[in-house]
């Protein structure tokens, strides 16, 4: 564990509760004959995430729902797809709302961390429907005290207002707050510039590359067990 107070644990949604690979299969079960889902997928996310960091540099928020959708339609006519928008539609819901791939290890990691006294809190890019559908579907609607949304500030990760939101939010010290982030070092980055501590979960049959732009996390964690570990002690 870090030599600093930890007082509430946040954690980031997309790749951390979930898998957002799912996209792949998604996009085989709607558009049939499809060659290149990995590929397509791997743009459809950079490109969502990238509007996501556009959208905070020039004061044009919308709904995280939205890029998602804005996302999917630049990557596949990028590869040459012309697919009708209610197909798109289908395809984001099957992975966002309807059948959202939940990494085995999170019900019963977090309720450890819960069940020690923690407060935990999801924080994310996603609407609070969006976050309504992933709650319910990694069964933590009774486990976590509350979800924080970007939406509540209009801004995304990894700019700072969201996190000192969720300091304000769930009145702590931003410095006694451990985000745990699956995925890629943005969020992780995000949060320690903020003043967060940071937890940067790297499952081992999915190891993310490892980046060095920004500061460094305080742990690196298998899952959320290694995490309840490394918060309770």
């Amino acid at each position: 564990m870090t030599d600093a107070t930890v007082s509430t644990v946040t954690i980031d949604s997309y790749s951390t509760l979930v898998d957002v690979d799912a996209q792949v299969p998604a996009l085989r079960e709607h558009i049939p004959g499809m060659t290149d889902a990995e590929s397509i997928s791997q743009l459809w996310r950079s490109q969502y995430i990238l509007y996501s960091l556009i959208a905070n540099e020039i004061d044009a928020y919308r709904p995280f729902w939205e890029l998602i959708g804005e996302g999917l339609e630049y990557a596949l006519r990028q590869h040459g797809y012309d697919v009708d928008a209610a197909v798109r539609d289908a395809v984001r819901a099957t992975v966002y709302e309807e059948r959202l791939t939940v990494f085995d290890d999170v019900q019963a990691g977090v309720s450890r961390i819960v069940d020690a006294g923690y407060d935990v809190y999801v924080l994310s890019n996603g609407t609070p429907t969006m976050l309504t559908h992933l709650l319910e579907a990694a069964g933590l609607t009774d486990v976590v005290t509350d979800a924080i949304s970007a939406d509540e500030v209009q801004t995304y990760k990894p700019h700072p207002r969201l996190y000192e939101h969720a300091a304000a939010r769930t009145d702590t010290p931003i410095g006694e707050i451990l985000h745990v982030s699956g995925g890629n070092m943005r969020d992780v980055w995000g949060a320690k510039s903020a003043g967060m501590q940071a937890a940067w979960l790297c499952r081992p049959d999915q190891p993310p590359v490892r980046e060095s732009l920004g500061p460094a996390p305080d742990l690196t964690v298998t899952d959320f067990h290694d995490v309840a570990d490394q918060v309770i002690g």
